[in-house]
């Protein structure tokens, strides 16, 4: 335990002072200030486009810094010739994984906590403090960000950056459009399309389990039972990708 504590805590400081990291927290305030802006030009209801951008900022940029920062895990450390020391030193590589995502999933949670509180107080000069839902969907979140995150782990452990980061972006969409896909493929004439949707279908991640943005910007109750389905969803689907994340990092020979 002591060594995955050390490995996260240190994984934690480096992707905090990561110039990429402060890039896009600067362009996710920006987005959360400019959602405020849409007020003065938007025709309808003006509160429900304001949180509705605001909350979308969030999103996106936390999704990015999981793509981002979790296909650099073997990169770095290849780049800078430490993972030959981690390598020749008595840490199960599994332990070296599941620290790095750890450490990984710290920094998202600040990050999460930091763009929350802006939209918190931008909001609530706006439009008064939000409900209990806005809370609620932040931890969704987080849960799809930790099985976004997991993915660009498994990919980094085995390919190039650009290699890893072109399949997690491509997981990312193909995640947030699964049931168009479901859709348009059981409208398809073709058997092989059919089932090869099935097979994307099933097999990648739906990230839309997790969205309840929806209900937030309209103030509609969130079902317990969508919330629970999503979380142990999240939580088993998380677990599975980063056991093969592990193992194909075993199989690594960094001698």
């Amino acid at each position: 335990m002591r060594q995955l504590l050390a490995i996260a805590a240190n994984t934690f400081r480096e992707s905090i002072r990561d110039r990429i990291l402060y890039s896009l927290v600067f362009f996710a305030v920006l987005m959360l200030f400019t959602s405020l802006a849409l007020e003065e030009i938007t025709v309808g209801d003006q509160d429900k486009v304001v949180r509705s951008v605001a909350l979308g900022a969030i999103r996106l940029f936390g999704s990015v810094v999981s793509v981002f920062l979790g296909i650099g895990l073997v990169y770095k450390e290849i780049e800078r010739k430490t993972i030959y020391t981690i390598a020749s030193k008595p840490i199960p590589r599994w332990l070296f994984v599941v620290g790095k995502y750890a450490g990984l999933m710290a920094v998202i949670a600040v990050l999460i906590g930091l763009m929350g509180a802006i939209y918190l107080v931008l909001i609530t000069v706006q439009q008064g403090f939000p409900g209990g839902g806005v809370f609620l969907s932040w931890g969704m979140l987080y849960v799809e960000l930790a099985l976004l995150t997991a993915w660009a782990i498994l990919f980094s452990s085995y390919s190039s950056p650009i290699t890893a980061s072109s399949f997690s972006l491509a997981v990312f969409v193909i995640g947030h459009l699964a049931d168009d896909l479901w859709l348009f493929g059981q409208q398809a004439e073709s058997e092989t399309v059919r089932k090869l949707s099935e097979v994307i279908y099933w097999v990648l991640p739906n990230f839309s389990v997790f969205n309840i943005h929806g209900l937030v910007i309209h103030d509609l109750p969130i079902p317990a039972g969508q919330v629970l389905g999503a979380l142990g969803y999240g939580v088993g689907y998380t677990a599975a990708v980063l056991a093969v994340a592990c193992m194909v990092f075993n199989t690594r020979d960094f001698k």
